[in-house]
């Protein structure tokens, strides 16, 4: 796994600055790096709506810290439709769903919707990282759910 070390963001990254300069790049070192069979990915974290639209064409196999709403500016759908089924998903989860001022039951049903829609292309994890102010237990809840997943997995013979 090869993570280009970018933090890409539409804020400070215009997608006509994209892509002059950073599609281009992107395009050369994913071939060079398909070719040794690496998977490539890339870290594009908080507002990233205006970028999505190069996801299926910028080489990338994955892509991580796409935040969603309530943290960021696009709804999973959205993400979903960008990345369609030929890219992972590398994290998902809004790291302020982790924070007490929202009710685990909202982090359950996101958590739930993101495993529906994006697996078996996702890796999941924080969008970006939890706060200081986020409840370490509820990463235990995320994990049942991970788990009843996988058992559902085992039970039906998918994967």
């Amino acid at each position: 796994m090869i993570n280009f070390g970018d933090n890409l963001h539409g804020g400070t990254l215009p997608p006509d600055l994209y892509q002059r300069t950073v599609l281009p790049s992107y395009l050369r070192r994913c071939e060079l790096l398909h070719a040794g069979g690496k998977f490539v990915h890339s870290h594009w974290d908080g507002d990233t709506k205006s970028l999505l639209p190069f996801a299926k064409i910028s080489g990338l196999d994955g892509i991580e810290a796409i935040t969603p709403k309530p943290q960021g500016d696009v709804t999973l759908e959205e993400v979903k439709e960008a990345l369609g089924d030929e890219i992972f998903l590398i994290d998902g989860l809004p790291a302020i769903l982790f924070d007490t001022l929202y009710p685990v039951s909202m982090l359950e049903e996101f958590t739930h919707r993101l495993i529906e829609l994006f697996a078996p292309r996702l890796i999941l994890g924080i969008s970006d990282e939890i706060s200081s102010t986020g409840d370490i237990e509820r990463l235990r809840v995320v994990g049942r759910i991970v788990d009843e997943y996988n058992a559902s997995c085992s039970v039906s013979g998918e994967q």
